[in-house]
């Protein structure tokens, strides 16, 4: 089991630095290697996406892809709403909960792939400040009930409305660093997070997270997309079987 885990961390990790997206497959791995029920298993993966969310802005950041106007506003929303998602999530049963995000999943991927189309409110920078807020304290909300970083929703919500692939997954980085963080305050109040399985998470998934990102910087702007697409596409499906 341990070395299940090991591999489990290390691939999330990487899926996470190339496309920002992965992190819910964290979860089922944590259940299943180790016997934890669905509330903690999603708490410890949370709060170990924190770490490895401020490895993946920094490496960003080392590298000039984050652009500011994409993540304040993300920011902001995440950081007041995933807190609020963390407290209420006894509230909603586990099969709901997970059929509902599976499809949402499932949802964001199919639009993905989709050419964007110019939307007039996004012309206007308030435009895209409101469209941005709204994705972060939305997504953020389900980050804090879910338990998932943010970004499997996030990314393909920017992509579909024209946000370019490489800036979308750069800025979901930071957003998922703000939305760990405060989701994880409203787990440690609620005492739903494993922090030695969440401390040796870390380690291994920062391994990840480096070897994606500098794969990630090889790929072209529409396979990229793709691969971001078909990722929601599986993680939907996957979480809808399991």
């Amino acid at each position: 089991m341990t070395i299940f885990l090991a591999l489990s961390f290390v691939v999330v990790g990487f899926l996470c630095g190339a496309t920002s997206i992965g992190g819910i497959l964290l979860i089922p791995a944590i259940q299943y290697g180790t016997g934890m029920p669905l509330p903690l298993a999603s708490g410890t993966a949370l709060c170990s996406f924190f770490f490895t969310a401020a490895v993946g802005s920094w490496l960003h950041w080392r590298r000039g892809n984050l652009k500011k106007e994409l993540v304040l506003p993300q920011c902001l929303g995440a950081l007041c709403f995933s807190f609020f998602g963390a407290l209420t999530k006894h509230v909603v049963g586990d099969v709901a909960l997970n059929g509902i995000l599976a499809v949402l999943i499932i949802l964001s991927g199919v639009a993905a792939l989709r050419q964007a189309r110019p939307v007039r409110s996004m012309e206007t920078e308030r435009g895209r400040f409101r469209y941005l807020l709204f994705v972060g304290s939305f997504v953020g909300f389900m980050a804090g009930l879910t338990g998932m970083g943010g970004p499997v929703l996030s990314v393909p919500m920017m992509i579909v409305m024209g946000f370019s692939p490489m800036a979308t997954v750069a800025a979901a980085q930071p957003f998922q660093m703000f939305a760990c963080l405060s989701g994880s305050v409203g787990n440690i109040i609620i005492d739903q997070i494993n922090w030695q399985v969440a401390l040796f998470s870390v380690v291994l998934q920062s391994v990840g997270v480096w070897a994606g990102i500098r794969a990630a910087r090889g790929m072209n702007t529409a396979l990229l997309r793709k691969a971001i697409a078909f990722l929601c596409v599986f993680t939907g499906v996957f979480m809808l079987l399991r």
